[in-house]
């Protein structure tokens, strides 16, 4: 199954990439005709569903050509949801402009933010917290979810 993953990566990372997408993960369950593949796409700005159906015709297409699964299996493409946690810079950048739940360590303490991010600098995400900006190193990033509004 790992090397069935390795294919499955790069035909997506080659069709994610010229679609202008970052591929966040792939991941392969079960087995006979109820394999499933799920491909995770993202870019900043978010992707639509159109985006994802679009990607789907392309990668399974690719996927046929290289049959790194034998038998049937089902394809889904989709983008994260707001629960995915957020690790990295690049994380960060595609979430700009949305609202983040975080929690930060602190010397003795964790600290809980909630606020908007402004941007995902090489060394910290920068959030608008209360009308206030506040620079948070990813390695004080304790965890970090995209919030909803309400």
């Amino acid at each position: 199954m790992a090397q069935d993953t390795t294919v499955i990566r790069r035909c997506a990372t080659t069709v994610a990439t010229a679609a202008g997408l970052d591929l966040v993960e792939v991941e392969v369950k079960g087995a006979g005709p109820q394999t499933i593949v799920r491909v995770v796409v993202d870019r900043k700005g978010g992707v639509d569903v159109g985006t994802c159906q679009q990607l789907s015709r392309d990668l399974s297409g690719q996927l046929d050509a290289s049959d790194p699964i034998s038998g049937r299996y089902s394809l889904e493409v989709t983008s994260p949801g707001t629960d995915r946690p957020l690790r990295t810079q690049r994380d960060f950048d595609r979430v700009e402009g949305r609202l983040v739940q975080l929690r930060r360590q602190e010397a003795d303490r964790v600290a809980e933010l909630r606020g908007t991010v402004r941007e995902a600098r090489d060394d910290a995400v920068v959030l608008v917290v209360d009308g206030a900006t506040v620079a948070v190193p990813y390695v004080e990033v304790d965890s970090a979810r995209q919030a909803l509004p309400w």
